[in-house]
């Protein structure tokens, strides 16, 4: 498990899964099914989890660093959606965003540190 979260192995991770998440966040969704949309939230906050995660995992000396860039990566998605796609940019969803990055961030103080030879 300790190379797994080694940041020379989750450095690149973080790069994709930003990209992937951006390319997902910024696609357009006009056949996805309105019942969908409560699970929304769920995604967003799960997204920004795995994100933070792979941030803490990556740099894990600047965890408030990630903390604000994640923020501000949320925030930005969510004008970006407003601006430049047929989709509404919602700020309950950045609210689900932070959600996520404040749960992974617990997890990693309380738990999964301990996996990894640098702590936060």
């Amino acid at each position: 498990m300790q190379k797994l979260l080694q940041p020379k192995v989750c450095r690149p991770l973080l790069i994709l899964a930003l990209f992937i998440c951006s390319w997902g966040f910024l696609k357009d969704v006009s056949g996805v099914p309105s019942q969908w949309v409560p699970n929304d939230k769920v995604m967003h906050h799960l997204i920004f989890l795995v994100l933070m995660l792979l941030w803490q995992a990556s740099f894990p000396r600047r965890v408030a660093l990630g903390i604000f860039v994640m923020a501000l990566y949320g925030g930005l998605v969510e004008i970006a959606q407003a601006t430049l796609t047929n989709r509404m940019g919602d700020w309950w969803d950045w609210l689900a965003d932070l959600s996520g990055v404040a749960a992974a961030w617990l997890l990693w103080r309380y738990g999964l540190a301990r996996f990894s030879n640098a702590t936060s």
